[in-house]
């Protein structure tokens, strides 16, 4: 296995929030979210609990999503890969279960966005959750892995993801979601 890549969490954040504080998010997100009248990043506070991004719908509530920026998009190169970098550990010493594993997130919604060429990809995080906790060993196992190191002052720690062929994602959904016959 390469070695893993070095993110500081700010760094990953400014990413984050420097591509999405773009029209084009704010677009996305009242276009495909049917009610929705406005969208806004969500304070710094909220991005632990898994909300980059508040959407208001027409009824006043609120949906928070959680904003996953991709500089590079891979299916544009010579190699084309059209894959979701989902998260299997968040803190591997610890483990702590990455955020697409995680129950816990405060996220309605995930959008997937590829910073060079403006794709995106829009998916119910409880569907997504549910999905991935029943495959994300098999997935692990078939599909290519990358570790990322992130360090801080207690010394850092890794995280990891699995790179799933975005089909393959949204056909599991639609075989664990899709009202299959009892």
């Amino acid at each position: 296995m390469p070695a893993p890549r070095e993110y500081g969490f700010s760094d990953q954040l400014v990413m984050s929030q420097g591509q999405s504080v773009s029209k084009d998010i704010i677009g996305i997100l009242i276009s495909n979210i049917p009610a929705a009248v406005a969208a806004y990043p969500a304070h710094e506070s909220n991005d632990r609990n898994g909300t980059d991004w508040w959407v208001e719908l027409r009824t006043g509530k609120h949906l928070a999503i959680d904003c996953k920026v991709r500089s590079t998009d891979w299916t544009v190169r010579n190699d084309p890969q059209d894959d979701l970098a989902l998260e299997t550990w968040s803190v591997m010493e610890k483990q702590i279960v990455g955020w697409t594993r995680d129950q816990n997130k405060r996220t309605d919604y995930v959008l997937f966005f590829w910073g060079d060429t403006g794709r995106w990809c829009l998916l119910s995080f409880p569907m997504l959750c549910r999905v991935f906790e029943t495959k994300w060993r098999e997935w692990e196992w078939q599909y290519k892995t990358a570790q990322q190191y992130t360090p801080n002052a207690g010394g850092g720690y890794h995280s990891q993801c699995v790179f799933v062929p975005r089909r393959e994602v949204w056909s599991e959904i639609y075989r664990q979601f899709g009202g299959a016959p009892a």
